[in-house]
């Protein structure tokens, strides 16, 4: 799997979009760091993996080559991602990726016209300095 960024796109913007591609490049999904915090060192994760190829482990793929981004890349000390508790993919990718459960926030969001839960999960890069 390739993660590309649009040309001139840079964390320093507050967001940094890697659009994912498969051996054949065929477009795969994007993964996201936003809310980026240079004071704290921080930043949220999200990921959309196109309807076709979930299932499929490149969820669990992208989630992994971003961490190693980050670690080459970034001056990051900490990366999180707020899953919705009826999302069970995501939940098992973030796991699976070593992010651990740090937080939840009752009723955060509304699907399907009700309210439900919110889980924070959360990785401490290993190469940043406190």
């Amino acid at each position: 799997m390739i993660l590309k960024a649009q040309q001139g796109d840079s964390l320093s913007s507050g967001k940094l979009t890697l659009y994912a591609f498969d051996s054949n490049d065929n477009p795969v999904g994007c993964v996201e760091l936003y809310n980026y915090d240079p004071v704290n060192r921080r930043a949220a994760v999200g990921i959309v993996v196109s309807n076709e190829y979930r299932h499929q482990g490149y969820g669990t793929e992208m989630i992994q080559t971003l961490t190693q981004f980050c670690h080459e890349n970034t001056s990051l000390h900490q990366i999180y991602a707020d899953i919705a508790a009826t999302n069970t993919p995501s939940l098992h990718i973030f796991q699976h990726a070593g992010y651990i459960h740090c937080a939840t926030m009752r009723d955060w969001v509304i699907r399907s016209n009700r309210f439900i839960d919110t889980h924070r999960y959360q990785l401490i890069l290993e190469n940043s300095t406190s």
